[in-house]
């Protein structure tokens, strides 16, 4: 499928890199972005050839500099309550998506734009990278989920300070706290992030779809990750990858 404001290629080697692009307003979020997130999301989810999605924005300025501000400078509080509405909607159907979806900032991630990046599981930045949510300087809060996801990445006391003085973080400070995993420079940050997602594409897609259901799910229920334990021993993958490991070869996961 086209789309106008997205890129979407694949790889063989199972690997979709999903690009915002919208260079000349930074990347910024708008409801047609949004929407056209939410059928990339459809997509990808639908394409069983998909093992791992890298998600970054065009050009090297930006990865997305923030929700678009001029098309949300005269909204009703009902209009508003909709444009959250869809905004979280979506990055929660990224959060939910079966198949992991890394970030790759590149640049400004301000706004819905690191609220974008917090819907991933996980972060990688280049060293020029700046993250933050100033929704506050501007009169409002974040309003697509990044509260409550600024505070499982990194910390209730961190993100209060980030989100009440709207400043940002650079690449090394959000590493040091957790918020990005590991930084990179600019030239070798897609290529980092596509590498991380093709390591995880030639693993078991059954496996790893169970491994971030745990994660995500399991906390305060012990019984959570035996029960996904042990319904993948019903599967062909689990019997192709400790076969593939005594007969030291590689393994074809076939997601059954």
């Amino acid at each position: 499928m086209a789309y106008e404001n997205l890129l979407l290629e694949k790889t063989e080697a199972g690997v979709a890199v999903l690009t915002v692009n919208r260079p000349k307003s930074l990347n910024a979020l708008n409801t047609a972005v949004l929407k056209e997130l939410g059928q990339a999301l459809d997509e990808l989810n639908a394409d069983a050839a998909v093992k791992a999605v890298v998600l970054t924005g065009s050009g090297e300025k930006a990865f997305v500099a923030g929700a678009d501000i001029s098309e949300m400078a005269e909204m009703s509080p009902a209009a508003a309550r909709g444009f959250s509405r869809l905004g979280s909607g979506v990055f929660r159907r990224i959060e939910e998506l079966k198949k992991p979806v890394i970030a790759a900032v590149n640049g400004y991630a301000l706004g819905g734009g690191l609220e974008l990046a917090l819907a991933c599981d996980f972060i990688y930045a280049s060293d020029n990278a700046k993250l933050g949510l100033p929704e506050t300087t501007l009169g409002v809060i974040p309003g697509f989920g990044g509260t409550r996801r600024l505070a499982a990445r990194c910390g209730a006391a961190r993100a209060r300070e980030m989100i009440f003085t709207g400043r940002p973080l650079d690449a090394a400070k959000a590493a040091a706290c957790g918020l990005v995993n590991e930084v990179f420079p600019q030239a070798e940050l897609l290529k980092a992030a596509s590498a991380a997602a093709g390591k995880i594409a030639a693993n078991g897609p059954l496996a790893v779809a169970a491994a971030k259901d745990a994660v995500d799910n399991g906390a305060g229920n012990p019984e959570y990750e035996p029960a996904l334990f042990s319904l993948l021993f019903a599967t062909a993958d689990q019997r192709e990858g400790m076969k593939a490991f005594t007969e030291k070869r590689k393994a074809d996961f076939k997601g059954e």
